[in-house]
């Protein structure tokens, strides 16, 4: 969402997908273990997913580590790395086309992101792990497409620190104004997501809703930390100060 014409924008927001926005139900993990079995044929692939942690690392990052526990060297993965991804994107719009109650919103987003996009002075973008085929597949899902005319994305970098640098740079140049870093907030539920905030000087806040305890989000230092993001004068006036 950008400013509106004749209005200056004040604030720059970039949300975290999963874990964030949307639960979209293990959705991902399944797209990316069925892509492994089309590409690689490694039918146990499920054996080597469940020992990595998916939450807040990067799509490359998370394939390397999948990759490795199944014994796949990693020229092999390089070498059939497009065609992972292209099976990837598949199984996962083929997985989010299933009914799955387990899927959601997470609670008070809807609402936020109906707020935020209401204000003429703050710009919505997004800030993620998942390639950007990857992100709009899951928050197509949802209806939530809308809101983030751009952002970025692990298809543009494998490092956070650096995809949150890049939705900088890209939201500002659309919204014609170059965000001082202290008017850019990420909003993410994990510590990593804390850390590329903080790398580039931004400011942080962090949510419970997704799979990081609180405890660690504690340690990380963000800017303020909620429950979930259903308070909406708390978690704007967070956002907006």
């Amino acid at each position: 969402m950008i400013a509106g014409r004749g209005t200056m924008p004040r604030v720059l927001v970039l949300f975290d997908v999963d874990g964030t926005l949307v639960d979209a139900g293990g959705a991902g993990r399944r797209g990316l273990e069925a892509s492994f079995r089309r590409v690689f044929g490694v039918t146990d692939i499920a054996r080597a997913s469940s020992r990595v942690r998916f939450a807040g690392k990067s799509d490359p990052a998370i394939i390397a580590e999948i990759a490795h526990e199944a014994g796949i060297e990693p020229a092999a993965l390089e070498a059939r790395y497009a065609d992972l991804q292209r099976a990837y994107v598949e199984a996962l719009h083929g997985e989010l086309a299933q009914p799955d109650s387990k899927r959601r919103i997470l609670p008070g987003v809807a609402r936020l992101l109906e707020d935020l996009a209401s204000r003429p002075d703050t710009v919505l973008g997004l800030v993620t792990g998942n390639v950007e085929d990857g992100a709009r597949a899951k928050l197509g899902a949802f209806g939530l497409n809308h809101f983030f005319s751009d952002g970025g994305f692990a298809s543009d970098h494998p490092d956070r620190a650096e995809i949150a640098r890049i939705a900088h740079e890209r939201l500002s140049r659309r919204a014609r104004y170059r965000f001082p870093a202290g008017q850019v907030v990420v909003v993410g539920d994990t510590e990593l997501d804390v850390a590329c905030a903080k790398a580039n000087g931004f400011r942080a806040v962090a949510v419970e809703s997704g799979w990081v305890p609180r405890e660690r989000l504690e340690a990380a230092s963000p800017d303020a930390l909620f429950e979930d993001l259903t308070d909406a004068d708390a978690v704007l006036a967070a956002l907006l100060r």
